[in-house]
């Protein structure tokens, strides 16, 4: 059994944590990354292809560092999510709620698989679609949750702009997401680049997702050049 993670004191605070999507799986990644400094490792089941074999060691990579091991299941199954909490994580994150009723059931799945344990548990529901976005108002009466994660590029797809983030109508969307979740007194977060972070800070967001590739490119990029000259 593992203890309340510093992240989840962090949340509860309302201070700002780091999470970092590898977007790969086994030991020796969650290792380095890890020992790195941050709040919380990511462990994307349903992006990455990673397994429910590599989500053990995984998480008891990021914990000896003292970062919060939090998988994205890759599944709204339920039986998945039970399989998760069972190798001793510090938190879950369920794609494409959309409805009162699944967020209903991701706590009441959180309470019958943890136990005790439960109140230790990250919880975050992701609102990423067309029909999260129209049931919000319904989402965020279910109360329980310790932050909410806003997908950008999904819910552009399911308005119908193939993922591009940037049109109006899909940053209009965001803010008003963002808006409606911190009105209910509710903590949020989303990808965040460099050039954004401090913008989203600023609408509230505490929980900063970020991925290991687009933190490794410009430094490449950066030393390519170098060496070409």
């Amino acid at each position: 059994m593992t203890a309340r993670s510093n992240a989840k004191n962090k949340i509860q605070a309302n201070e700002p944590v780091l999470a970092i999507n590898t977007f790969a799986g086994g030991f020796d990644v969650a290792d380095l990354v890890s020992r790195l400094g941050i709040d919380i490792l990511f462990i994307d089941c349903e992006r990455a292809g990673i397994g429910i074999e590599s989500v053990g060691p995984m998480a008891r990579a990021a914990q000896r560092y003292g970062a919060a091991a939090v998988v994205r299941s890759k599944t709204r199954n339920v039986e998945d999510w039970v399989s998760y909490l069972d190798r001793g994580i510090d938190g879950l994150v369920i794609p494409r709620v959309e409805t009162a009723q699944e967020a209903q059931s991701i706590l009441e799945t959180v309470r019958y698989a943890c136990g005790a344990r439960a109140k230790d548990i990250i919880i975050i529901p992701q609102i990423e679609s067309e029909a999260g976005m129209k049931n919000i108002d319904q989402i965020l009466a279910v109360k329980g949750f310790d932050v909410f994660l806003i997908g950008p590029n999904d819910l552009s797809h399911s308005m119908g702009f193939g993922g591009d983030i940037t049109v109006p109508q899909v940053q209009q969307a965001l803010d008003e997401i963002a808006e409606k979740i911190v009105a209910q007194g509710e903590r949020f977060g989303l990808p965040v680049t460099l050039a954004n972070v401090k913008a989203w800070q600023k609408k509230g967001a505490i929980f900063n997702f970020h991925s290991l590739e687009s933190l490794i490119r410009p430094s490449l990029d950066l030393l390519k050049k170098e060496i070409a000259c």
